[in-house]
């Protein structure tokens, strides 16, 4: 009896404990939701003030591209009597409901001006206006295309500047006509419009609404209203009328805001305390929300802001109301749980007893059936893994998690002590996403797993992973994991390495390619063989005929020469279906490149590319087959060609390493460069990133032969644009070893003795 008063001491104490917490949480809920909603409230605020300020410039763009236009007719810049009013007339109807009050034109002496008022009617005034400075402005070269922003004084106005801009663009006779066809590209004087920036601003921003009673107000760069639902405010400083109305309020927030924010072209929320409110006064917490309005297309940089405001006031009215209900509600609530939990907890002591000893019985058999899960799981040389509905990892072996990271479990273990168990290890991968380790490659995607747990059918799947720089294949099967009512509860895949097996596979195709390769060559180059025969035997027909210092002798040589260089070609070609001796003479590394370069020389002037030539002079001779040189250096330029379609700089150079004592040959162009990703596969056969038709995948395969059959080495160095945008493109670099003579061989031999 006397345990159960303590326990219903101890209930009751727990109530009002819990009440207490209830309201204490519930105050510091409505503080924070307040703080949410009002964010939200501003973010909606600085959405309308953004929308106005983008408005703003659009419609002031439009009115300074109708003024350029109007500037290019003839009427205007040759100021026809006939047509120049009537030309204006035009532009001025299509603008007049922006704000705009006169557009006019001053002439090139600087002693009239020409007018059209909002009422249509032409006006015309003399006076000394090549001494005003929009006139001195305006006739300066270097100021011409460009546009000259000034503010007029209003004479109706006895404080401060007017809402009215003068906006002024210098006029030459550039265009043409029948009366002028010919342009005299003289100074003409300038074209000006004159614009209130008041009715401007007002048509977009009166009809803004923040909640029930916000609105919006603007000020340009002095500080000064250009648009506030109180006229008295509009062009008075935005500084000093709010506390010329209301002098017992402080105005520094607002105007540090004003001052630090809007006036440097910055955007933002934030609050401060005003006096008045449409009719209500006192000190009234606004929020505020502004954006900057850049005026663009004139001489200088011009910021005006949009503000859009509400009072606070408002979001309490939305708040208050639904927590008040919601404390009340809490209370029945708990209320209702204190004596729920008083009625059970007689029956929760017996069947709390009962309870335990069944769990120490499941306990103990699910021990020991995890043991031997982990045993089978865990020794196993697969990735296994685990995977809810959304792709996310909920288990996942330890030959996964080593294999998936790039690194061993036993060097992690010496690297990292803190882990004492494969479990610890495995966690960094829990709950990541399937994507982070298996990318898309088309073959392996998220609609996989909604499918297997849609039909529970199994499915299986061979994709590739990036592992480090080392590409990977895995077959991968994925089944559905089911309870016992046969519901998918999750899916359990298996992935198993088979990059080696695709290896073999990818080889043995290419050995089938290069086999048919080696046919299709030996038919081709018999077929070309026959009337190269016969182009060749002609031209030595005519070398005999026509004279050695005739042009048409030289032509004719040149046409030997490149012609004994395609039947070399097709020796070439007939290398790849059976084996030809090669000749091992001794070359000139510069004769070859040179060769080369006077091959394509025409089409680098086609494809608008800069050869920069560095040939060192007096070379040693490389033991080499010339034509098999010559195809080397054509393969790299051709590449370098192709990779520069805009246009760029072909560097060719040659030099004479002495201390290794081998001539190096270095092909650099300013193209593209080599995507990372390819850069391990350039050399495979029949690997190409051209399209069909525009490349075999062979020209850097027999290059990397050649060079290697004569003892060299050939390097790649190359920057994509997104790696440089400013010093990309690719450079291979071709090594061969100098040739000695036997005497030469000799001495030196003898000089190391």
């Amino acid at each position: 009896m006397f345990k159960t008063k303590k326990l219903i001491l101890g209930v009751g104490i727990f109530t009002v404990a819990l009440l207490i917490a209830g309201m204490i949480v519930g105050f510091y809920s409505l503080r924070y939701m307040k703080e949410i909603v009002s964010d939200q409230f501003n973010q909606q605020q600085l959405e309308l003030a953004t929308h106005a300020a983008r408005q703003l410039e659009n419609k002031f763009s439009n009115i300074i591209q109708d003024l350029r236009t109007l500037n290019q007719s003839p009427s205007v810049q040759y100021l026809e009597k006939v047509s120049w009013a009537n030309r204006i007339s035009i532009t001025f109807s299509t603008m007049q409901e922006s704000g705009v009050l006169e557009i006019g034109r001053v002439d090139g002496n600087g002693k009239s001006l020409y007018a059209v008022t909002p009422e249509q009617e032409v006006r015309k005034d003399s006076g000394a206006f090549d001494r005003e400075e929009p006139f001195l402005w305006a006739r300066k070269p270097e100021h011409k295309n460009k546009i000259l922003f000034r503010s007029l004084t209003d004479a109706g106005k006895k404080q401060g500047p007017s809402q009215v801009l003068k906006i002024i663009l210098p006029t030459y006779q550039e265009s043409v006509d029948d009366s002028h066809p010919v342009p005299s590209l003289r100074f003409a004087g300038y074209l000006y419009l004159l614009l209130n920036k008041e009715i401007f601003v007002t048509q977009m921003l009166k009809d803004i609404r923040s909640g029930k009673t916000g609105y919006a107000w603007a000020i340009d760069d002095q500080g000064r209203f250009i648009y506030h639902p109180v006229p008295e405010f509009i062009g008075e400083s935005a500084f000093a009328v709010r506390g010329q109305r209301e002098a017992t309020i402080s105005f520094d927030q607002i105007n540090r805001i004003q001052k630090e924010k809007m006036l440097r072209g910055e955007q933002g929320t934030s609050w401060y305390v005003s006096g008045w409110h449409r009719g209500e006064r006192g000190n009234i917490t606004k929020l505020i929300a502004y954006a900057p309005v850049h005026l663009r297309g004139i001489s200088h940089k011009v910021n005006w802001a949009v503000a859009v405001v509400a009072p606070a006031t408002e979001i309490d009215a939305v708040i208050h109301t639904p927590y008040l209900w919601q404390f009340i509600m809490q209370g029945f609530i708990i209320f209702a749980i204190i004596l729920g939990s008083l009625s059970i907890i007689g029956f929760e002591w017996q069947y709390t007893k009962t309870l335990k000893t069944e769990v120490e019985k499941k306990t103990r058999d699910l021990q020991s059936s995890e043991e031997r899960y982990k045993k089978l799981v865990e020794g196993a040389q697969d990735i296994i893994f685990s995977a809810d509905r959304e792709g996310k990892l909920l288990s996942l072996n330890r030959y996964g998690a080593s294999f998936l990271s790039g690194k061993i479990f036993d060097l992690e273990l010496q690297e990292n002590p803190q882990i004492r168990h494969y479990e610890d290890y495995t966690a960094q991968f829990i709950g990541k996403e399937l994507g982070d380790f298996f990318p898309s490659d088309g073959s392996f995607h998220p609609e996989l797993l909604d499918e297997i747990w849609q039909t529970g059918r199994p499915k299986a799947l061979e994709h590739n992973l990036k592992i480090g720089n080392t590409d990977i294949w895995l077959n991968t099967q994925l089944m559905a994991i089911k309870d016992e009512e046969g519901q998918v509860q999750g899916v359990l895949g298996i992935s198993r390495d088979i990059t080696e097996k695709k290896k073999i596979e990818k080889q043995m195709i290419n050995t089938e390619k290069l086999a048919s390769l080696g046919l299709l060559a030996a038919g081709v180059a018999h077929e070309i063989n026959n009337p190269l025969g016969v182009i060749l035997g002609y031209c030595d027909y005519m070398l005999d005929k026509i004279p050695a210092d005739e042009q048409t002798h030289k032509v004719l040589e040149k046409i030997e020469r490149q012609g004994n260089h395609c039947k070399k070609v097709v020796e070439n070609l007939l290398s790849f279906s059976r084996y030809t001796e090669h000749s091992d003479t001794i070359s000139d590394i510069n004769l070859n490149l040179e060769n080369v370069l006077s091959v394509v020389e025409n089409n680098l002037m086609i494809k608008k590319i800069h050869l920069k030539k560095e040939l060192e002079p007096n070379l040693p001779r490389v033991k080499a087959d010339p034509v098999q040189l010559q195809q080397v250096f054509l393969n790299l330029i051709n590449n370098a060609v192709a990779a520069m379609a805009k246009g760029g700089l072909l560097t060719v150079h040659s030099r004479w390493d002495i201390f290794a004592d081998k001539i190096e040959v270095v092909v650099a162009d300013t193209g593209t460069g080599i995507k990372r990703e390819h850069r391990e596969k350039i050399y495979d056969p029949f690997f190409t990133t051209k399209k069909v038709g525009e490349g075999t995948g062979l020209g850097l395969t027999v290059t990397y032969g050649i060079i290697n059959h004569y003892q060299g080495s050939i390097h790649l160095e190359t920057r994509t644009e997104e790696e440089d945008p400013e010093n990309h493109g690719t450079s291979f670099t071709v090594t061969l070893p100098v040739y000695h003579s036997k005497r030469e061989a000799e001495k030196a031999e003898k000089k190391g003795a």
